[in-house]
């Protein structure tokens, strides 16, 4: 084996485990993303969606052969009720299923995206909370050492020593828990997005309170009946029956017994539609209701997380001069604390309620919106 080639061979390794080692850097390099980059991601590598598309185009190979089948028949040499309703109930059943496939496969879109929205917005509560509590071990470790120091120069007992102990043991626990939950939060989030679940994700927004212009509950509930899935796929039902109800009349007299066990099914399919327009608008004035709440409830703990850190900047100022108690600064601290955390999760539940919205009627609701 000649030198040259010798050398060649080892370029060619040292070159190949560079790549290798740039490759591996770059798998594992946390990655930025957007909130619609995450949407990108889930409508190429989603499971689930990927067998939402799936499903649309079984229910186009159908509605293609029940239309075959149904030009099979001549009009004209239709001569039984069992004909009739192949060519037209059928043709008609699997012509509104083709309608229905195709909106379930566009909302399956949104809903998709919704699921990636809420994922992201855990991952970015659970973010919050780790600042929130690193915040806080951070509060409890400085008191810790001043009332140490109050101890040594026996301005300050030992109870004070092991209160403050304890909540700087505390803080770090919630702190460690917190941790835990980004953790969990961040691969639930890249398996919804299709990426590999042992990749870290860094997110390029940040969850903050913004608030949403809400419709009336008649413009909601309006845009609802025009547009739920679970509302047309139930017109449909009625609209079978009743093209089923008639061609029966017309080959059978009514008082039959297929006349009327097929009256029954039309009636059952009004009875249908009817309660499923009650439930629908029984959401929309839920949701609005929940969203309103949700939005009362962040601005009251805005307020009150304002008045937490007054509150321990003064008795941290009081207990430094020697006029206030070791317990009012640990106990002040533990309320910022707790102020913090529930903001966090105000927020996130405004955000989810105003999710919502995007859910009502199974497809995308453009409101605007006013950033706080």
């Amino acid at each position: 084996m000649s030198k040259r080639f010798i050398l060649l061979s080892l370029v060619a390794l040292i070159l190949l485990g560079s790549v290798t080692s740039s490759l591996a850097d770059t798998a594992n390099t946390a990655k930025t993303l957007t909130l619609d980059e995450a949407y990108d991601l889930a409508l190429k590598n989603n499971i689930d969606f990927l067998k939402a598309g799936l499903s649309y185009d079984q229910a186009m190979l159908e509605a293609e052969q029940a239309d075959y089948n149904a030009d099979k028949i001549n009009s004209d040499s239709v001569g039984s009720l069992q004909e009739a309703q192949t060519k037209y109930v059928s043709s008609k059943q699997k012509l509104l299923a083709e309608e229905v496939a195709k909106q379930t496969y566009d909302i399956s879109i949104e809903q998709t995206k919704n699921l990636v929205e809420k994922n992201y917005y855990d991952v970015l509560k659970a973010e919050n909370l780790i600042k929130t509590r690193e915040a806080a071990v951070k509060r409890a470790q400085e008191q810790f050492s001043l009332v140490q120091k109050k101890y040594k120069a026996g301005t300050a007992v030992k109870t004070d020593v092991n209160r403050a102990e304890v909540t700087l043991a505390n803080a770090k626990a919630d702190l460690a828990n917190a941790q835990r939950d980004f953790k969990n939060t961040q691969v639930a989030f890249t398996k919804v997005i299709g990426l590999d679940v042992s990749r870290d994700v860094k997110l390029a927004q940040i969850l903050k309170y913004e608030k949403v212009a809400l419709p009336t509950v008649e413009e909601l509930t309006k845009q609802a009946l025009v547009s739920r899935l679970d509302l047309k796929k139930v017109k449909n039902a009625q609209t079978i029956a009743q093209i089923n109800y008639d061609l029966v009349i017309g080959y059978q007299a009514p008082n039959t017994f297929t006349g009327r066990s097929s009256k029954i099914d039309l009636e059952r399919a009004k009875l249908d539609l009817l309660q499923q327009e009650q439930n629908v608008k029984a959401e929309v004035i839920s949701t609005l209701f929940q969203i309103q709440k949700s939005d009362e409830v962040v601005q009251l703990l805005a307020k009150g997380l304002e008045q937490a850190k007054d509150n321990y900047s003064l008795a941290q100022r009081r207990y430094q001069i020697g006029v206030g108690s070791a317990v009012d600064v640990i106990s002040a601290s533990v309320d910022l604390a707790d102020s913090e955390a529930k903001y966090v999760e105000a927020v996130y539940n405004y955000a989810l309620a105003k999710n919502q919205l995007k859910t009502i009627n199974c497809l995308i609701l453009l409101f605007p919106h006013k950033t706080i």
